[in-house]
């Protein structure tokens, strides 16, 4: 198969640097730009050049695992179900500790090449401040497999502990990446999608509690002041409406363009995937759930990969790794406000299906941390730039209040948005327009300054 220039530069280089047994090779690749592809392919050179006899792939989830074999199988040409006559296999992280002796023996007795998928997901450079994963990999697989790779498109933890099997330099013990693939520059190549950021807020939500009455001028402001949580924001009938409105009338648009264009939401509770099932259902569209408690989640997500169905809720089913080029819309309604997820989901909608310049939509409401994330992906690709919302024209509304327990959560008919201008888009991606992506965080060595983003 043909494969992209930076798919090629990162072959080579993960080459040069095997050239000494025992190595690892971190690269760092923006979500969606096909690092899966690379890994494999690099895997068939080094079987085909006769350095390794085996590889085994980890990845955070069974269904990101289960495309890693996909993809192995087909570049390979040769079987990865860790049977008689295979020539390795893909496994979860999960699977790292139900693994025996037996089997780890391998990687003393053969030439073993270890992918590590996502592997920000492994922490610990000791036993003593290792989680479960890096613990395993730290006892079985470093120093023992001749060569690994580790992968990521977020190379951060939400805690202080180093990500397995990483080096970090210097006095700010940046990361040192081996190779870096940025969003820009796969924005540029036709690899990516470009991103379009809505962030629904409110000059005016109003808070009825106890007979007495409080106004807020926005969701930042309302989380600050007041005594609710954020789940009484999305959980709310209105803006989870509002929401569904703007991502169907976004889909629909989509499906002119490409027929089998699909949207992703993402709830925060098998309870809130169901209303916001119901309110789909309201507004006359068909939506699948796959969660967690499902007894076969992978079927659901692969059969919904294969249809032309439009809408897929998920509660932490779809997000990293997670293959489904046709997403084209994604409306984020979870708890989880890091940066991490943040990037991972709006990596789902971000993988390019031609070299046509193609857009990815996120739609939210506008917590302050999302805000300060999506503005931290405006200023990495300019021609995304968040707009201020009075500037915006088209505001729609949001209707009445909706009781709340003792509570009532009332918003202005105003609805104020952020979002990405589609005119920058349009008058095309000039080099000057694109600094580094990561300017803050990584240096032009590719080093990446850690950082650490709390809850």
């Amino acid at each position: 198969m043909r494969l992209g220039n930076w798919q090629q530069r990162a072959i080579e280089t993960a080459l040069q640097k095997f050239k000494s047994p025992f190595t690892n090779f971190l690269c760092l690749a923006t979500p969606g730009a096909g690092k899966t592809v690379m890994a494999s392919a690099l895997a068939d050179i080094l079987l085909k050049q006769d350095k390794v006899d085996f590889v085994l792939c980890f990845s955070p989830s069974t269904v990101v695992a289960n495309d890693f074999r996909v993809e192995l199988e087909a570049i390979t040409g040769k079987r990865f179900c860790g049977g008689l006559g295979a020539i390795g296999s893909s496994l979860t992280y999960q699977s790292m500790r139900h693994l025996d002796d037996t089997f780890w023996q391998l990687l003393s007795s053969y030439r073993v090449f270890v992918i590590f998928d996502e592997i920000h997901h492994c922490a610990g450079n000791q036993i003593e401040n290792a989680n479960a994963w890096g613990a395993e990999i730290l006892k079985h697989i470093q120093g023992r497999a001749v060569y690994t790779i580790a992968l990521t498109g977020t190379p951060w933890r939400s805690d202080t502990i180093p990500i397995a099997l990483a080096n970090y330099v210097g006095e700010h013990g940046r990361l040192h990446v081996d190779y870096s693939y940025d969003l820009k520059q796969a924005i540029k190549d036709g690899v990516c999608r470009v991103p379009h950021l809505t962030l629904l807020d409110n000059e005016l939500i109003t808070v009825i509690e106890d007979g007495g009455k409080e106004n807020f001028q926005s969701i930042t402001k309302f989380l600050e002041d007041s005594s609710l949580p954020y789940s009484e924001i999305i959980f709310h009938d209105e803006v989870l409406r509002e929401t569904l409105e703007r991502g169907i009338i976004r889909l629909n648009k989509e499906r002119l363009i490409a027929e089998d264009a699909g949207g992703l939401i993402v709830a925060s509770s098998i309870s809130h995937a169901k209303k916001i099932q119901y309110l789909l259902s309201q507004l006359g569209e068909y939506s699948k759930v796959v969660t967690y408690q499902e007894s076969e989640p992978e079927r659901l997500i692969q059969n919904f990969k294969r249809s032309n169905e439009k809408w897929i809720i998920s509660i932490g089913m779809i997000s990293e790794g997670t293959n489904i080029p046709r997403l084209r819309v994604c409306c984020y309604l979870s708890l989880v406000t890091t940066e991490l997820y943040f990037r991972q989901v709006l990596g789902r909608v971000l993988r390019a299906q031609n070299n046509d310049r193609e857009m990815g939509y996120f739609i939210t409401p506008a917590h302050p941390r999302l805000l300060e994330f999506a503005s931290r992906v405006a200023e990495e690709v300019p021609h995304c730039a968040v707009l201020n919302s009075s500037n915006i024209d088209d505001l729609d509304s949001m209707r009445s209040s909706v009781l709340i327990g003792d509570s009532s959560l009332c918003f202005n008919p105003q609805v104020i948005t952020k979002t990405v201008a589609e005119k920058e888009f349009d008058e095309g991606l000039g080099n000057d327009l694109l600094p580094l992506w990561y300017d803050s965080t990584i240096d032009s060595f590719g080093r990446f300054r850690q950082k650490v983003f709390m809850l």
